[in-house]
């Protein structure tokens, strides 16, 4: 039962990786074409950046489940993993919820914290608590799976 949960748990945290990855750069991208020098270089626009990519980010996961019925998470080798859509769809809102709490954590202390708590913040918390949530959306959905085994086999 640990072993299904930390698979699952492990299995969405590098799916979440890779999509953000992904994601990250086609934003540096597009922002570097789309900007000059002169505006990435402006210390505000370097403070509030990051918080502005997760939470078009953790945005555009859920619009893609919701609207367009896209699920990213689920084509990164999703197959593999033996969930519903249903299951998919809960992961990937409850994800674009994790990602936005920690959007408004980083604006947060970028707003009212001196830059040397930001830098701390994002070098040393902002990636575990990032792990940590997706480790809990993994533990969670793998426990409500065997919840929902157990009472079909107890049915049967």
């Amino acid at each position: 039962m640990i072993k299904r949960r930390f698979s699952l748990a492990l299995s969405l945290l590098w799916r979440t990786y890779v999509v953000f990855f992904i994601y990250s750069i086609v934003i540096s991208l597009a922002l570097g074409f789309a900007f000059s020098l002169k505006t990435l270089v402006n210390s505000s626009f370097s403070l509030y950046l990051p918080a502005g990519a997760l939470l078009v980010f953790a945005l555009l996961l859920a619009v893609l489940e919701v609207g367009c019925r896209i699920n990213l998470l689920r084509a990164m080798f999703g197959g593999r993993l033996k969930r519903s859509p249903a299951q998919w769809r809960t992961c990937v809102l409850q994800m674009s919820l994790v990602i936005t709490t920690l959007a408004t954590l980083n604006a947060l202390i970028a707003f009212v914290a001196p830059i040397d708590v930001w830098v701390y913040y994002k070098a040393y918390v902002a990636q575990p608590l990032f792990a940590v949530g997706v480790f809990a959306i993994g533990w969670a959905q793998a426990t409500s799976g065997a919840e929902e085994t157990s009472a079909a086999l107890a049915v049967n």
